[in-house]
């Protein structure tokens, strides 16, 4: 038994230095300078945006109120290509140039106040929910803006806004979405469609040569 443990041990440690070897953080971080860098200058960005990766397998990448793009690896290796890519670091910088980070915990603050006041006179559990209702449905608004804004910005750059749809299609998941942060993928695709459609119909007729983009005109 100990010699079977000691085996896959062996092989965990194995598996994880072939994973640690592939990884090469400066060359993602090139990348993914590179692209937000093209972006920023391309859209005449005023923030002072730096882009980061990050060595977490999560399919995953975030602005902060730093204004900091944190990209992670489960992402970078899970993205097509560039221009999918692209669509990801738009989308980040949109809730940058767009103020979400502060409004959000602007909001966070100003809903636990008053939850602690309102606690003493109604029940907690009813607070909570209001709580989460209000944070989640101004976290679904900033990410429907933030959407449509990473697809001019990228557009603008030289990218096709197809890829936003693209890679939120493999990204997102559809579900009844009033207690979530992010709307459903389903009504995300749609809103970005219909804005290429409206805003850059030349770009709609050319389409994008993705398996995720054909699936999602289905």
């Amino acid at each position: 038994m100990k010699k079977v443990l000691i085996i896959i041990s062996m092989i965990f440690i194995s598996v994880n230095m072939v994973f640690a070897e592939d990884w090469n953080s400066e060359t993602a971080l090139k990348r993914v300078n590179t692209i937000g860098n093209k972006i920023v200058q391309a859209n005449g960005v005023k923030h002072n945006i730096e882009f980061k990766v990050s060595d977490e397998a999560d399919i995953n990448a975030y602005a902060n109120l730093n204004k900091e793009v944190y990209v992670y690896r489960g992402l970078l290796e899970y993205v097509t290509d560039d221009q999918e890519l692209a669509a990801v670091i738009s989308h980040e910088i949109g809730h940058i140039v767009n103020g979400h980070c502060k409004k959000q915990g602007v909001l966070g603050t100003g809903i636990n106040i008053l939850a602690y006041g309102a606690s003493k006179k109604i029940n907690s559990t009813a607070v909570a929910l209001g709580q989460q209702l209000a944070q989640s449905k101004m976290s679904r608004n900033d990410e429907f803006e933030a959407d449509l804004t990473g697809t001019d910005l990228m557009t603008k750059a030289g990218y096709n806004p197809l890829a936003m749809i693209s890679v939120l299609n493999k990204i997102c998941g559809n579900y009844v979405d009033i207690l979530q942060t992010h709307p459903s993928g389903e009504k995300r695709l749609l809103n970005i469609y219909n804005y290429v459609e409206y805003n850059y119909p030349a770009k709609l007729t050319s389409g994008f040569n993705s398996e995720s983009y054909q699936k999602a005109l289905l």
